[in-house]
């Protein structure tokens, strides 16, 4: 059995997609939770994962894109190769978010991911090194990877085109940052898919045990049924949700 970390994104975001997490972790499906502590209803829905705190990694979901006064992804992205994003402002950001996780949590995240993998673009993976060093390194914390350098060879994959891109913007640049700097982080990564893919999330969930290697991570979407029109994946997330909460697919702990 590979040993793999299957960590469940957007903790938070809305009530749907939290209590579908919790079910989750109940069930000890789940061996990580990624937090989004931007989104308002963050400190209402942080005690709920206090019981699971020796079960699961707890950690920072870094948002730059989501937001009244964030940027949209395409706008980060451009900002970020043009190196015109402020480094001390992100750093500050980045010390804020991990505080509201603090508030919500009672201590320092397990680890830190990107929300829209923004945490690997250029300028602010050199802002989160320098906020590891100051706030997790002794905690010894880790960092999602998700380079992926056989993406190349997946090209009659639906989700092609979006793994090239996210391989693009920084995936193996950060995997060296991290290298260099002696940061914990998964040894390789899944769980990239369109959202609207014509396969059944069962036989892709497959694909990515596959394809991912021990000491590995695969992310999730998992949520229940919602109203909420500003969440562009809610279908995809019941799917997942569906399929997760009947099978026990968790092989791991964390890296």
């Amino acid at each position: 059995m590979k040993n793999v970390i299957l960590c469940a994104d957007d903790y938070g975001q809305n009530t749907a997609i939290s209590q579908a997490i919790i079910d989750l972790l109940v069930l000890n499906r789940l061996s990580a939770v990624s937090c989004l502590v931007t989104a308002p209803g963050w400190l209402h829905d942080a005690p709920l994962l206090h019981p699971f705190k020796d079960q699961a990694d707890m950690g920072l979901h870094f948002n730059l894109t989501d937001g009244e006064h964030c940027d949209s992804l395409s706008r980060l992205l451009i900002k970020s190769h043009l190196r015109l994003l402020n480094k001390k402002t992100l750093i500050a950001e980045c010390h804020a978010q991990i505080d509201q996780f603090v508030a919500g949590m009672g201590y320092l995240p397990d680890f830190i991911d990107g929300h829209q993998h923004v945490h690997q673009l250029p300028v602010i993976r050199d802002a989160l090194i320098a906020v590891y060093d100051a706030r997790l390194r002794q905690k010894k914390s880790y960092i999602r990877c998700v380079d992926r350098p056989h993406v190349w060879k997946r090209f009659n994959e639906k989700s092609f085109l979006k793994q090239a891109i996210l391989q693009l913007c920084g995936a193996h640049a950060f995997r060296q940052l991290l290298v260099k700097n002696t940061i914990p982080h998964n040894a390789s990564f899944a769980g990239i898919y369109d959202f609207n893919d014509d396969l059944p999330y069962p036989i892709l969930f497959q694909r990515f045990l596959k394809q991912v290697e021990g000491g590995g991570l695969i992310m999730c979407h998992p949520g229940k049924l919602s109203s909420d029109a500003r969440d562009p994946i809610s279908d995809a997330r019941v799917l997942e949700y569906e399929y997760l909460v009947k099978r026990d697919v968790t092989e791991s702990e964390g890296p």
